[in-house]
């Protein structure tokens, strides 16, 4: 039986890699004494899947991992199990047994939330005083919304509007915050950066630099642009 598991990624180990990470919860998945089901074969490892990886750098409230158990336990004492052999900077908030059909958290991903603000308030940004009626003009009265996107095979123009699902954008303590729902997954993967470099582009901001983001990812969805529904909201506890 399948279980999802969801946690949250804050703190230092924003710094820490998906493949380390990995690694962690397998350890932690052992020491919680799971009855967690291995694959079989001369080399047997835990069946376990994550979600679309965070950035380094980046924090998060919504990130998922499957995992395979080999019966059932109760799900208030598994998430405790869990969040004892936790360290700062990871919390387990989910723990659901997911139906029979469900797809797996890896493939079903297809749009994620971001809060994007940031780190210094003596940003560039943070001194345009109509960013919002720039915005609009950017986001809600444009037909498109084209960039040239680097990939590993060159670069490709790519239209970005119909790839953000919503793009708000408040004045919090005179810095601007960015509320995003963006395309996600293994076809169209759109990262906050790149929508706010274009955004930067548009307004006339001088050299964009990712790391002057604050970025938290919010939550990960499956479904279509009308249908989204969370990847935590799929499932019970029994």
């Amino acid at each position: 039986m399948r279980v999802r598991v969801k946690f949250a990624k804050t703190g230092i180990m924003r710094y820490v890699g998906h493949l380390d990470l990995m690694r962690f919860f397998q350890k932690a998945v052992k020491r919680s004494e799971l009855p967690i089901r291995y694959s079989e074969g001369f080399n047997p490892h835990q069946i376990m899947s994550f979600a679309s990886p965070l950035g380094v750098g980046l924090t998060s409230e919504g990130e998922y991992m499957d995992i395979d158990l080999k019966e059932k336990v109760d799900a208030t004492s598994a998430l405790k199990a869990l969040n004892d052999n936790m360290v700062e900077g990871l919390e387990i908030t989910g723990f659901k047994y997911l139906p029979d059909d469900a797809e797996k958290c890896m493939s079903a991903v297809t749009a994620a939330s971001y809060v994007v603000t940031y780190k210094d308030s003596k940003d560039d940004a943070c001194y345009i005083d109509n960013i919002i009626d720039l915005k609009e003009r950017f986001f809600d009265e444009s037909g498109s919304i084209n960039i040239v996107k680097k990939t590993k095979k060159g670069e490709r123009e790519l239209d970005l509007k119909p790839l953000i699902y919503r793009f708000n954008l408040i004045i919090k303590e005179g810095v601007p915050e960015y509320d995003l729902l963006l395309s996600s997954g293994s076809t169209d993967n759109i990262k906050p950066e790149l929508v706010i470099k274009a955004f930067h582009e548009f307004i006339g901001l001088p050299e964009f630099d990712e790391l002057s983001l604050d970025i938290r990812r919010i939550d990960m969805f499956t479904g279509e642009p009308d249908s989204f529904v969370s990847l935590g909201d799929i499932g019970d506890e029994h």
